[in-house]
C-alpha cells in the first residue's frame, strides 16, 4: 500500500528582525502631548484677557475716576459665587488709599448681611459706627474700616477673600459670620449647590477667577438653557421672590441630619481655614459670637420625627412658661426651638460652640456678642427689642455691636497709634448719637425693605400675597421718594439730593443739610453732595456751614472749586488774608472764569496790594469786558494810585 504524503503546515514565527526595528517614542514626545493642551489653555485665557471676555475678578480695584487713588471690594465679586442668581447682592462702597499712609490704621470686616447692616444702609453699620467712633477719637490718623460683609454669602466665599485681604496689609481683622451657613452661596441647602465637598468647592470658587473657565461655564449655561424650557418661566416667578426665599434649596434639614451635620462640618472647616491663614500672617483677629431673636419669632418650618419633637410645640410651651413666670424653662425652650427649626436661617448653637473653640486654638479675641444681648433684654431673652427680623439686629443692635468691638479693642490696645482725644464714653456716644447720619428716609427705606422681607417666604405661607405691603399707605413727600428708592426708579443718594432740595426750598436749612451729610457719610470721597450742599449755604448766607464742608473737600479733592469757594466765603467772612491765600490759588486753574480775578482783586485791596489788585482786575476785564462792577473797581484803583 502507497503511503499518502501528509502536509505539515509551518508555524508562523516572529519576526524578531522587524520587532527589533521597532522603537518606542522618546520621552519628550509625551511630555509635548501632555504640553499642548496646557499650551492651549494658557493661550486661550491670554486671549480672553485681550478681548476683555468675562467679568474682571480681581478683589479690589479703583472705581472711579473720581478718586484713582481709592480702591474698592469690586461690585462685580458677588457674582463669583452667586453662579445662578439673575441679581447677584452688592457690595459695600468702603474705599481705602491704594498706597497705605503711615498714619493709617486699616480695619477688615467679614460677614454677611448682618456685617453689612441690613436692612438699613451702610452708614447704620456696626463698621460705620466703630470708623466713626475711632475718628472721633483718633482725629489725626486716616481711619479705614473696610465692610467685606454680603448678603446671602457664607464662609466659603469669606474663605476666598483672605488672602486679598491679608495683601492690603490690614492692621486688625473683625469677623461676625455664621448665620448664612445654610443658605448663604454654595451651602449645604442652598440654590447656589454644588454639593457637601469642601475640596470640590474650594476648587471651583479657585477656578473661577480664569476666563476660561468662566467660558466653559458659560457654553454649559447656555447649552442647560437650549433644553430645558422652565428657565425662563421660572425666572418669571421668582424675580419678584426677595434674595432670602431664591436662596433656599433645601428647605427641611432637620437637627442632626445629615446635611445639617454637614452644615457643621464645612462651617469648622473653612472657619479653621481663615483663622490659620490669620494667624500665619501675623494678623490680630476679634470674632463675634452669634445672636439672634427667640423670643418673637416662631420657627420658621416645624418637623416632628420619631426622635425629635416639632419646633412649633416646643416654641408654645417656651411661650406658655415665659406667660407663667418660669424665665428660666423659657429661656431653655426658646432656644431649643430654634435648634429645632428645620429651615435653619439662624445659626445652630454648634456655631457658636465652634467660634469659641477656634478662637482659642488660635489665641484670637472673642466677644460674647450673644450674652451681651441677653443682659439687655428682659427676663434675658433676644427679642424685637434689639432685632428687626429673625436675626438682624436694629439700630440699637449695630450700635451694641460696635461698641462690644471697640470696648476690647481698647482693652488689648489695638487702636490708632496717634493721639487720642480726651473725651469720656457717655459724651463720645452722645456726640455720636447727635451726628448720626441717618435720615427719616433711610428709616422708611428699611422700614419698606422689612415689609418686602416678612410679608412674603418664609415668614408666611409661600404664594400668600404681600399684605404688608400691599397696605403700605404713603403719607407724605418723604414716603413718596422712599417708595421710588424701593422700586428703583431713584438712586438712594440722588434721593437724598431730591429731599435736600425740597428742604433748601422750604428754607429748613438743618433738614437740607442732614440729606446731604447721609450722602457724604456713604460717599466720603465722592466730590459732589459736597459742592451741591456749599453752593446751596452759601446761597442761603450759611457761611459757617459752607465753611465746615468746604474744608472737608478741600482736604480730599482740592481742585478750582474748593478753592475758589474757600476764598469768596472768607472774603465774604472778612477774612482777607485766608481769602488771598485761596484765591492766588484759584485763579492758577484753566477754569478761572471773571468773578475769581475780581474777587481776588478785592483780596489784594483788603491786604493793601493796590498794584496786584489792578492787575488782577483787569484781568477779570479782560474775561468779561462787560463787568461793571469790576470796571468802575478797576477806575477807582486806578486814580487812587495816580493821586499817589
Amino acid at each position: 500500500m502507497k503511503k499518502e504524503k501528509v502536509n505539515t503546515v509551518k508555524p508562523i514565527t516572529k519576526n524578531t528582525s522587524s520587532s527589533k526595528n521597532t522603537k518606542k517614542p522618546p520621552k519628550w514626545f509625551y511630555l509635548i502631548l501632555i504640553l499642548i493642551p496646557v499650551v492651549f489653555v494658557i493661550l486661550l485665557e491670554i486671549f480672553l484677557n485681550i478681548v476683555n471676555y468675562g467679568k474682571e475678578i480681581e478683589q479690589f480695584i479703583a472705581v472711579s475716576y473720581y478718586h484713582p487713588d481709592k480702591i474698592y471690594l469690586n461690585p462685580d465679586l458677588p457674582s463669583k459665587y452667586f453662579f445662578n442668581i439673575k441679581a447677584a447682592p452688592s457690595v459695600l462702597p468702603d474705599g481705602f488709599d491704594k498706597v497705605k499712609k503711615e498714619n493709617a490704621f486699616r480695619v477688615f470686616v467679614l460677614g454677611e448681611s448682618s456685617a453689612a447692616g441690613w436692612p438699613y444702609v451702610p452708614n447704620a453699620s456696626f463698621s460705620r459706627q466703630l470708623k466713626r467712633k475711632l475718628e472721633l477719637y483718633y482725629p489725626g490718623n486716616t481711619i479705614e474700616v473696610i465692610n467685606c460683609g454680603i448678603s446671602a454669602i457664607n464662609t466659603y466665599t469669606i474663605r476666598d477673600f483672605v488672602p486679598g485681604i491679608i495683601k492690603q496689609n490690614p492692621d486688625l481683622i473683625l469677623i461676625y459670620t455664621g448665620h448664612n451657613e445654610y443658605y448663604g452661596a454654595l451651602g449645604v441647602g442652598s440654590t447656589v449647590n454644588l454639593g457637601n465637598s469642601r475640596f470640590l468647592i474650594n476648587t471651583y470658587i479657585w477656578a473661577k477667577d480664569f476666563r476660561t473657565f468662566q467660558l466653559i461655564q458659560s457654553a454649559i449655561s447656555w447649552f442647560y438653557r437650549l433644553f430645558s424650557s422652565s428657565d425662563s418661566d421660572d425666572y418669571d416667578n421668582k424675580k419678584n421672590e426677595t434674595l432670602m426665599s431664591r436662596m433656599i434649596g433645601e428647605s427641611l434639614i432637620t437637627l442632626n441630619s445629615d446635611s445639617y451635620n454637614s452644615g457643621i462640618s464645612q462651617f469648622e472647616g473653612n472657619f479653621d481655614d481663615i483663622l490659620s491663614w490669620f494667624k500665619e500672617a501675623n494678623i490680630p483677629v476679634i470674632i463675634g459670637n452669634l445672636t439672634c431673636n427667640l423670643k418673637d419669632l416662631k420657627p420658621f418650618v416645624s418637623v416632628k420625627t420619631d426622635e425629635l419633637p416639632a419646633a412649633d410645640e416646643i416654641y408654645n410651651n417656651a411661650q406658655k412658661y415665659y406667660n407663667a413666670g418660669d424665665i428660666e424653662k423659657a429661656k431653655e425652650l426658646f432656644l431649643y426651638a430654634k435648634e429645632l427649626d428645620a429651615l435653619r436661617f439662624r445659626a445652630p448653637q454648634q456655631i457658636n460652640n465652634i467660634i469659641k473653640d477656634l478662637s482659642q486654638k488660635y489665641n484670637f479675641e472673642m466677644i460674647d456678642i450673644d450674652s451681651v444681648f441677653k443682659s439687655l433684654s428682659p427676663n434675658g431673652i433676644v427679642g424685637y427689642n434689639l432685632t428687626v427680623d429673625h436675626l438682624h439686629p436694629n439700630i440699637d443692635g449695630y450700635r451694641l455691636i460696635a461698641n462690644q468691638f471697640y470696648k476690647r479693642m481698647e482693652q488689648i490696645n489695638f487702636l490708632p497709634k496717634g493721639r487720642k482725644n480726651k473725651i469720656n464714653t457717655a459724651t463720645a456716644d452722645s456726640i455720636l448719637i447727635a451726628n448720626f447720619p441717618f435720615t427719616r428716609l433711610d428709616s422708611t427705606i428699611a422700614t419698606m425693605q422689612l415689609i418686602q422681607l416678612t410679608g412674603q417666604y418664609p415668614f408666611v405661607p409661600k404664594g400668600t400675597p404681600n399684605y404688608k405691603m400691599l397696605e403700605f399707605k404713603i403719607k407724605d413727600f418723604v414716603d413718596s421718594v422712599s417708595v421710588d428708592v424701593i422700586n428703583k426708579d431713584i438712586r438712594w443718594e440722588s434721593a437724598h439730593a431730591k429731599l435736600s432740595n425740597y428742604y433748601f426750598d422750604k428754607g429748613e436749612y438743618e433738614k437740607c443739610i442732614s440729606e446731604m451729610e447721609a450722602v457724604i457719610a456713604e460717599r466720603p470721597y465722592f466730590d459732589i453732595p459736597y459742592k451741591d450742599l456749599i453752593t446751596k449755604m452759601v446761597e442761603g448766607n450759611k457761611l459757617d456751614q459752607a465753611m465746615k464742608f468746604l474744608i472737608k473737600l478741600h482736604q480730599i479733592k482740592p481742585d478750582y472749586f474748593s478753592y475758589k469757594w474757600l476764598g469768596q466765603v472768607y472774603l465774604k467772612m472778612n477774612n482777607s488774608v485766608n481769602a488771598l491765600k485761596y484765591l492766588k490759588e484759584a485763579v492758577n486753574f484753566k477754569d478761572a472764569d471773571y468773578q475769581t480775578w475780581y474777587n481776588l482783586g478785592g483780596a489784594y485791596f483788603l491786604n493793601k496790594q493796590n498794584e496786584e489788585a489792578i492787575k488782577a482786575l483787569q484781568k477779570s476785564i479782560n474775561l468779561n469786558p462787560q463787568n461793571k462792577l469790576a470796571i468802575n473797581f478797576y477806575n477807582q484803583l486806578s486814580a487812587l494810585d495816580k493821586k499817589r
